[in-house]
């Protein structure tokens, strides 16, 4: 089972790194224009952020072990309509916690940062418990309680939306 999460990480990271080399024509400028709301950059950075926050709530809920409650039917439903939004192009806010991303650092720089991150990711999951594989270890803030493998597939889900905002800001300045 671990190693089907693994996958999904692995394809996590391909997707991101498609995004980030369908970026090489843009200039700084372009990166970091705020004209159309977030930049380029924000968007990046944001993804970084939840990622990180994310795993490091995980991390810290292991510590509950067996006290983990099970990712059940209603997380499920739950999940299932959020994916559903989630591969939409609908605009929401963001939740507070990660709302103002900064942009003040170089594409390159937050990628670095988020290789880290996802390799951070990796070892989380290959040092996770087989037995608590079906424990809700995860809180989506819209979904709720989520078991490690629907997590991944929630980071998925979302930097998939954030593809879309990517696609309206290069729209916006004609790239």
């Amino acid at each position: 089972m671990k190693q089907k999460i693994i996958k999904k990480l692995e394809k996590l990271n391909e997707e991101t790194f498609q995004l980030y080399d369908s970026l090489s024509s843009l200039g700084e400028k372009e990166l970091h224009d705020t004209s159309y709301g977030w930049s380029i950059i924000q968007v990046f950075n944001h993804l970084k952020m939840a990622e990180f926050g994310s795993v490091m709530y995980m991390k810290k809920k292991m510590k509950a072990g067996s006290e983990i409650p099970d990712f059940n039917v209603i997380s499920s439903i739950r999940y299932f309509f959020i994916k559903g939004l989630l591969l939409s192009s609908l605009k929401w806010k963001a939740p507070s916690v990660v709302a103002s991303p900064k942009g003040d650092h170089s594409l390159s720089e937050i990628m670095n940062e988020w290789k880290k991150i996802r390799e951070l990711t990796k070892s989380y999951i290959e040092d996770y418990p087989e037995d608590l594989l079906g424990k809700a270890v995860y809180k989506h803030p819209l979904a709720g309680r989520l078991d490690l493998a629907h997590a991944i597939d929630s980071f998925i889900l979302h930097q998939r939306h954030h593809v879309h905002q990517v696609s309206r800001i290069r729209k916006k300045i004609n790239r």
